[in-house]
């Protein structure tokens, strides 16, 4: 199949999986308002609704890494087929949980799709995607979340004034069901293999792969991305509301907006320049958002800040993905982005924690600065691990 018979470059297989990715992230972008109401409706509070969000974390943490190395054996289509089989039975599953427990079991089971999905995703756009380009072809692949966003998430919200639950879950369901047809469709190149000295198959294991430092490093300072991601999504809307900064949605808009174009244009400089060089100054720029999030006193400021956030965040995350995609084989890229993604969404959970807790003895601004710091921390110890490295 020629990869240069479409725009950009990229191949038939690349532009499928995309839609297939944007589908697959507006199931569940369908439910991020209506969800938390739905929990509401059924007798829960605050406490319930952040552990459905917490739940579904969970599931993601703990199968990383085995979906990763599923990735490997199973092939980089059949666990992306798994992860759209789950989402959309996944919505289908709240409409007969009947208790808060067992909607957590249903929070769970569908929290197993994305570990899959995410991993195989990005595992196949590297196979179908020639090495000079991999740079700007992680960075388009990496926006159809932040489209999904923009794009379900007030679709979900207008449906809910309009239709039941059940039917809203439906719907989350069959979108769902659209991206495992587009999946469906995906032609898996042949993957390149490793040889020892004497041109023998040979099979790395996780262990070898830990030990790459162009995986384990990347790996180690997305867990800052996920640190300040969770302390943002998760404490935002409070931090606002005692600011007195107006309405926080636009802060997620415009850092999505702002994601976008950052990945997009990060991914290609990263081609061009290397990883390092572009990752370090987003990394700068994160920790200035942050940080600034203290001294945001108006609406502003809050603005201002998530178009920083959302540049340099993006930026970041698509020259770490990079990064380990470049260092990895194809026989164990799904190992490696497996763990990359485990860093990262255990990231997520440390900030939902660690905030809540110091939230309370600091204030949230004060938290948010403390992030700030610990980002230019990881710039400065990524910049001397990566300094003599060869994966750049």
């Amino acid at each position: 199949m020629k990869r240069n018979n479409l725009p950009g470059g990229y191949s038939p297989t690349f532009y499928l999986a995309f839609l297939a990715s944007l589908l697959f992230f507006s199931s569940i972008h369908l439910l991020i308002i209506p969800l938390p109401l739905y929990i509401e409706e059924m007798g829960g509070g605050p406490p319930e609704v952040g552990l459905a969000m917490t739940t579904f974390a969970l599931a993601a943490i703990a199968l990383r890494p085995f979906m990763g190395r599923l990735v490997d054996a199973w092939g980089r289509k059949p666990t992306m087929l798994i992860g759209a089989t789950v989402f959309i039975l996944g919505p289908l599953s709240y409409t007969v949980a009947r208790s808060i427990p067992l909607l957590l079991v249903a929070r769970f089971f569908h929290g197993v799709g994305i570990a899959a999905f995410t991993t195989a995703y990005f595992a196949l756009v590297a196979d179908v995607t020639p090495r000079r380009q991999w740079g700007a072809a992680i960075g388009l692949a990496g926006i159809t979340p932040p489209v999904s966003m923009i794009l379900a998430s007030p679709l979900g919200t207008a449906l809910m004034e309009r239709v039941s639950f059940p039917f809203l879950f439906l719907c989350a369901s069959l979108t769902a069901l659209c991206s495992l047809v587009i999946t469906l469709m995906l032609q898996e190149p042949a993957r390149e293999s490793t040889t020892d000295q004497h041109g023998n198959p040979t099979k790395l294991g996780l262990l070898e792969i830990v030990r790459l430092r162009g995986v384990w490093a990347p790996s180690l300072a997305t867990v800052t991305l996920g640190l300040g991601y969770g302390a943002v999504y998760s404490f935002l809307p409070l931090f606002g509301r005692d600011r007195g900064l107006g309405n926080v949605g636009f802060f997620f808009t415009a850092s999505a907006i702002a994601i976008i174009l950052s990945r997009l244009l990060a991914g290609r400089l990263s081609d061009r320049l290397g990883r390092v060089p572009v990752i370090l100054p987003m990394f700068a720029v994160l920790a200035l958002s942050m940080a600034g999030l203290n001294w945001a006193y108006g609406f502003a400021t809050l603005v201002a800040m998530a178009i920083m956030y959302g540049a340099g965040f993006g930026g970041a995350r698509v020259g770490l993905d990079t990064i380990v995609i470049d260092s990895a084989p194809g026989t164990a890229r799904g190992t490696a982005l497996g763990l990359l993604y485990f860093c990262f969404d255990s990231g997520i959970a440390m900030g939902g924690m660690l905030v809540g807790v110091l939230a309370s003895l600091l204030g949230y601004g004060s938290v948010y600065l403390l992030v700030g710091g610990i980002c230019l921390l990881t710039m400065a110890v990524f910049a001397a691990v990566m300094r003599k490295s060869t994966a750049v």
